[in-house]
């Protein structure tokens, strides 16, 4: 099994209520802390931007999740995978 410290720079998927209470969503990690993950969202950034009202910025902004805001992280490994609805099953 991978670590999540082998993750960073890489898209994940999360399950964070705060930023999305219904769906899994894909974010960069792009670091580790004790007690949680910094990431980039771009539903996030999107919301950022469209409550500021910018329609660009120089920067991108990442954001502190600590791990008991998180539900779950999905982690792969490098084997197939197939959808079992797309073959009938």
């Amino acid at each position: 099994m991978r670590s999540l410290a082998s993750m960073i720079g890489e898209i994940i998927i999360v399950r964070i209520p705060l930023l999305d209470a219904e769906r899994m969503i894909l974010v960069k990690l792009h670091g580790i802390e004790l007690h949680g993950i910094w990431i980039e969202s771009q539903d996030f950034t999107n919301q950022l931007m469209e409550k500021f009202h910018f329609s660009s910025s120089r920067t991108t902004p990442i954001v502190f999740v600590p791990f008991v805001k998180v539900d779950f992280i999905v982690a792969s490994l490098d084997s197939l995978s197939l959808s079992e609805s797309s073959f009938g099953l």
